[in-house]
């Protein structure tokens, strides 16, 4: 049949399948499908790449004895780790264990003067670490026939076995932040800025005091209780006020970035689930200077080195709160809006 005489109703479904598609709600739908599409395939390569698959890469170890660093047992160890070590010597394994005490070092082999080795590692800095080097001693003693000896510096405890503690609250602060924000432009509103921040501000006050007590009282986490309260508080102050500043610019595609920032990027990098000696780049920098990297450091010395605290996490957390809320005021007051204010 040639296309002047194709009957009308064979070219109506075409027709109606085109004005449907073209329709504003569809092609938004169609947009939202291909975003989730994309984010979920880039949230499991991520995942995946960086966690699913632990390798040594900038692991700090520290070698005492002399000439420790050549000793066949460190050679296959490094080797065994496709040399992700780097390897400083100490003059003596006090000094080495300070530095482990420090965050500064995973580990330290001593090579004793008979050829003996003690490897010593520390659960609290890393349980990931203390498994990867585990495996990699295993086959370096047996290549080796090294006599061996395995210690535990700072043993995790039972009520917190992986290690995994500081990570899990992070994580729940950080959603508990972020979604709060959207639940209140949703179901809040008109609020104004000053009626915002005292709600957001209540949130993080309150929900991080119950993720303290549900960690402390009832499952008995070893997270000391104060430190933990202000780290969360922060954790969700930075979560709440960032995705409000978005939802201020950019309206309903906030999720984009926070989800960017905070999950995709943030917990991947915060080296809870894989030490940051792990990860591979540029999610090893990132766990420096994100805010969920910062918050489980802090969290993880405060609970097993609270001796040798280091204050760069805590200032790190800090900032990014301050910025956070800066933003927010500056942003709104140049709009002459708030995160609340009435559609």
């Amino acid at each position: 049949m040639s296309r002047e005489t194709e009957h009308p109703a064979h070219r109506r479904p075409q027709g109606r399948v085109r004005r449907v598609l073209a329709h504003p709600p569809f092609r938004n739908a169609a947009v939202v499908v291909l975003i989730a599409s994309v984010m979920g395939a880039v949230f499991a390569s991520f995942y995946l790449d960086a966690l699913g698959r632990p390798t040594a890469r900038a692991l700090a170890v520290g070698v005492v004895g002399p000439g420790a660093a050549q000793h066949p047992y460190v050679r296959a160890l490094d080797a065994a780790t496709s040399h992700g070590l780097v390897l400083t010597p100490y003059a003596t394994a006090a000094q080495a264990e300070r530095a482990v005490a420090l965050q500064e070092l995973y580990a330290v082999v001593v090579v004793g003067g008979d050829g003996a080795v003690t490897l010593e590692t520390s659960s609290a800095s890393g349980a990931s670490v203390t498994r990867v080097l585990g495996q990699a001693s295993a086959g370096a003693q047996q290549q080796t026939g090294t006599r061996l000896t395995t210690t535990d510096l700072h043993p995790l405890p039972p009520s917190d076995p992986s290690g995994l503690s500081a990570f899990y609250v992070t994580i729940a602060a950080t959603i508990i932040g972020f979604i709060g924000t959207f639940q209140l432009r949703a179901n809040a509103r008109p609020l104004g800025l000053r009626a915002w921040l005292t709600a957001t501000g209540a949130l993080a006050v309150l929900g991080s005091l119950l993720i303290v007590v549900a960690g402390d009282r009832l499952l008995g986490l070893p997270l000391p209780f104060v430190e933990t309260w202000w780290a969360l508080a922060l954790q969700m102050t930075t979560a709440s006020a960032f995705s409000a500043t978005m939802s201020v610019l950019i309206g309903r595609w906030a999720l984009l970035p926070t989800w960017t920032v905070f999950i995709l990027l943030g917990n991947t990098s915060s080296g809870g689930a894989v030490s940051p000696g792990l990860l591979p780049q540029p999610f090893a920098f990132l766990h420096e200077w994100l805010p969920s990297g910062a918050t489980v450091t802090a969290l993880r010395a405060a609970a097993y080195f609270p001796d040798t605290e280091r204050w760069g996490p805590r200032l790190v957390l800090l900032a990014w709160a301050v910025v956070c809320l800066a933003a927010l005021v500056l942003v709104c007051r140049r709009r002459g809006t708030s995160p609340g204010a009435a559609d």
